[in-house]
């Protein structure tokens, strides 16, 4: 495998550890980049729908549970490449709204109809349908998505940063996402490799001394659990909650789409026709019907894969096979789970804001490619398309609760809307001769 001279791997797609050493350290710092999407599987659906108590407890074991089984199946069936998957924002955010429309019964009943989705979407993804998403795939496509996730990923890494306001904990948050880009820019040795894994770790600590760690969602799980299949019963969800939840599932067909081929590019990979179907069979599947079956919010490849790779320069599968094993183990320890579930928000914010700032470069860098011709048009295509999705998703709630439900769904999400946007503009309005697009077969 080739590298570019501005970014080398460490450990490429295929590379084993060279030591055991290596072994641990990279395996566990993937152990502690997973905890982020256990952060999001409460934050949003956790929160969003007021699970307390044993109820709580049982879906973290779940969701902990659907992180390593999608992102092992994935790395080794799959896409087949280091990245994790997790509770998808998309989905989570339909879950979340179906909850403030016809209330908690209606919203547990989406789960069932993610069900059908999955699918729906995995027979289309088997018959490479998908794959066609390619014809119209250009580097202003990827690279506005790849600025977009970096800049949506950066509000939410402030928010976190600034949950306790202007107190300490908010300095801390500024310092450890400082921390983790000077480590992988000036770092030597294995400690330019491992920065999420000491900026985490840093935190915890920091938190936990300051007496700003919540012990009490520790405390609160069971020792051990076993994960409940259809939590929430088997009642059929209404037709419009099943075209909702299947639009939304497609949207997120789209998300990973963009997210794999992303990220490939990066590491100067190939993802063959055969290892596309297979990723979107597994999303219908294993990410989307499986995960909603134990009643979880549908899991997907995180963008963010981009900017963990750029900070730790770690991609070898092995080493994420094994963290992906570890996580399904520790899914049966209710207190793990609870550890992971309270990671400070500034950490997780602090995490997000490292990660954001090597994505809106890359994204930009995306963008104008190889192609000579760069220019006014291109210039005005991803930057209309980059702001109008990124400021009509900042308006209020109540603009959204005008609009049609798929509609809302749709324009609230900006890295979907943003890769619409560029494709109506590069493909129709401003179409020009045809252009170099990227192959992911």
């Amino acid at each position: 495998m080739s590298n570019s001279d501005q970014f080398k791997l460490l450990y490429g797609p295929d590379d084993k550890p060279k030591s055991m050493k290596d072994t641990i350290i990279y395996s566990l710092q993937w152990v502690l980049i997973m905890f982020y999407p256990v952060v999001w599987g409460y934050a949003i659906v956790g929160v969003g729908l007021g699970f307390t108590g044993d109820d709580l407890a049982s879906y973290m074991g779940r969701i902990v549970l659907m992180i390593g089984v999608s992102t092992l199946i994935q790395t080794i069936m799959g896409y087949r490449l280091s990245m994790i998957s997790g509770p998808n924002i998309i989905p989570s955010l339909a879950i979340v709204s179906a909850m403030v429309i016809g209330g908690k019964e209606y919203a547990l009943l989406s789960f069932n109809a993610f069900i059908i989705a999955g699918i729906i979407v995995a027979i289309i993804g088997a018959l490479g349908l998908i794959s066609y998403i390619g014809k119209i795939w250009t580097p202003l496509a990827l690279g506005a998505m790849i600025m977009m996730v970096g800049l949506s990923t950066s509000f939410i890494g402030l928010e976190l940063i600034a949950s306790y306001q202007s107190s300490w904990p908010f300095y801390v948050g500024i310092l450890l996402a400082l921390l983790a880009g000077f480590l992988s820019i000036k770092g030597k040795g294995m400690i330019a490799n491992i920065p999420v894994l000491i900026t985490i770790v840093t935190g915890y600590l920091v938190f936990m001394i300051g007496g700003k760690f919540d012990w009490n969602l520790v405390n609160d799980m069971p020792m051990f659990m076993l994960p409940e299949i259809f939590p929430y019963g088997l009642e059929m969800p209404p037709l419009d909650l099943i075209v909702t939840m299947f639009v939304v599932t497609m949207f997120t067909a789209v998300n990973v789409y963009g997210n794999v081929g992303g990220y490939a590019n990066v590491i100067n990979e190939k993802v063959t026709l055969t290892q596309e179907k297979r990723t979107f069979t597994i999303l219908g599947i294993v990410e989307t019907t499986i995960a909603s079956i134990f009643g979880v919010p549908p899991n997907a490849v995180y963008g963010e894969n981009l900017g963990f790779a750029l900070l730790t320069r770690i991609a070898s599968r092995f080493l994420i096979i094994i963290a992906s094993i570890i996580f399904i183990v520790l899914s049966f320890f209710g207190k793990v789970g609870g550890l992971m579930a309270a990671m400070p928000d500034p950490v997780a914010g602090a995490v997000l804001l490292g990660v954001a700032s090597t994505l809106i470069g890359l994204g930009a860098d995306t963008v104008k490619g190889d192609d000579l011709k760069y220019g006014t048009r291109e210039i005005f295509i991803v930057g209309f398309s980059v702001f109008l999705a990124l400021g009509i998703s900042q308006l209020p709630q109540t603009f959204f609760d005008t609009l049609p439900r798929l509609v809302a769904t749709l324009l609230n999400n900006p890295v979907i809307f943003v890769i619409l946007v560029v494709m109506i503009l590069e493909q129709i309005v401003f179409r020009e001769q045809k252009s170099e697009h990227m192959n992911s077969s």
